[in-house]
């Protein structure tokens, strides 16, 4: 027995090592289901009580929506996390709570990993109430065991078999989620998602390779077949060398030193973030007027704009989105764009001013007035701070220049 503990073996060791990895992760499950739970029991207590999050003067039939908006908004900034990630966290506790109690209870004791209890509330979702102890039941074991790879291609095969509608009728309403979105990445790079049919995007990609080989058999053509399809990609969305094709118009924030050469800062395109110089000396050498930004030498923040482009309320909406960039609220992603400008002191108290506007997403706008969230400018201060409805004292985040 003295052997089998002697930690200057190396075989203890590792043994040792192997335990400490086990009983790290299912702690860490553990640890991932107590905070589903709890943010499952928050929101449900706003429901319940949602005088806690809206004054009296506002319990009316929409209340518990907004009660449960302000909830989700207080946790996602104390837990430092996206309000949609808070909603999901206490939607799969919800689901798993309500209909899968069998893999929800393994999942509390650690035996079974996050990413397989969000796959099966995920495809629970989807089945009929009658299929719900099924399906509990005949996953378990595969919970507990599978990695989840394996996991999904079971969860997805039988809910095949227990699904009460059939593939068309699935097909014809997941066709109806289509979209695109962009993910920017590092390095002034960035991911276009498309969600479509497979029969559209068996053709997108069939064009894309068809005309991508044209180009690569050309004698003097240099880039690999994945260069090329992205690039005429981009040429095809864009209009690039395309006789009288419209083309669109974002922001670009060049540093005059970093223009001049005597500076390596790099350049802020707007809604995007850093892009390389190069890059931006091009797009600056095509742009058909140039908007001077004036920046906090510390902070970056946008502090005023050339005078010549502020003569009209459009130049101020502008320049509060060049300033803005995002919604204000804590972790809120929103472009300014999409955003509303809302005054931070209610008008006419307060003045129709940069100091007074700020862009906050229609959520957080209408979640402002309709909730005790609370929101305010000191005097002299960069940014607005809020107050939740629980105390929570959070300064908005600095936009990212």
């Amino acid at each position: 027995m003295e052997a089998l503990l002697d930690r200057a073996d190396a075989g203890t060791r590792v043994e040792f090592g192997m335990v400490d990895a086990e009983l790290a992760q299912r702690a860490q499950w553990w640890a991932s289901a107590e905070v589903f739970r709890a943010i499952e029991a928050t929101l449900r207590e706003a429901a319940e009580h949602p005088e806690v999050f809206i004054d009296s003067a506002m319990l009316r039939g929409d209340a518990i929506e907004f009660a449960q908006r302000a909830a989700a908004a207080d946790l996602a900034v104390r837990l430092n996390l996206a309000e949609t990630t808070v909603r999901s966290y206490g939607a799969v506790a919800g689901l798993l709570r309500e209909r899968l109690p069998q893999i929800w209870a393994w999942f509390r004791e650690g035996e079974i990993s996050t990413q397989n209890a969000r796959e099966a509330s995920a495809v629970v979702l989807e089945l009929p109430e009658s299929s719900w102890a099924r399906f509990d039941s005949e996953l378990l074991d595969a919970a507990r065991t599978l990695t989840p790879a394996r996991f999904r291609a079971k969860a997805r095969a039988l809910r095949e078999k227990l699904h009460a509608d059939t593939l068309e009728q699935r097909h014809a309403a997941a066709e109806a989620e289509r979209g695109v979105w962009v993910e920017y990445d590092r390095d002034g790079m960035g991911w276009l998602n498309a969600h479509l049919s497979a029969e559209k995007l068996a053709l997108v990609m069939a064009n894309l390779d068809r005309m991508a080989f044209d180009l690569f058999r050309e004698p003097d053509e240099t880039r690999t077949m994945a260069q090329l399809r992205a690039d005429l990609l981009a040429d095809l969305l864009t209009g690039a060398n395309t006789a009288g094709a419209a083309g669109a118009t974002v922001a670009l924030t060049i540093p005059v030193m970093s223009l001049l050469g005597e500076s390596i800062e790099p350049a802020m395109l707007e809604g995007v973030g850093p892009i390389p110089l190069d890059v931006a000396r091009e797009l600056a050498a095509d742009a058909p007027c140039v908007t001077r930004l004036l920046t906090h030498p510390i902070s970056g923040v946008v502090i005023g704009m050339d005078s010549q482009q502020y003569r009209s309320s459009a130049a101020l909406k502008r320049f509060l989105g060049l300033r803005d960039v995002t919604c204000d609220f804590p972790g809120c992603g929103r472009r300014a764009q999409h955003c509303d400008l809302d005054h931070t002191r209610s008008w006419p108290e307060g003045a129709t001013t940069a100091d007074n506007l700020q862009h906050r997403c229609r959520r957080h706008h209408t979640m402002k007035h309709q909730t005790k969230w609370r929101v305010e400018r000191p005097p002299g201060a960069e940014r607005a701070v809020w107050t939740s409805p629980t105390g929570h004292v959070r300064e908005a985040d600095p936009p990212p220049f």
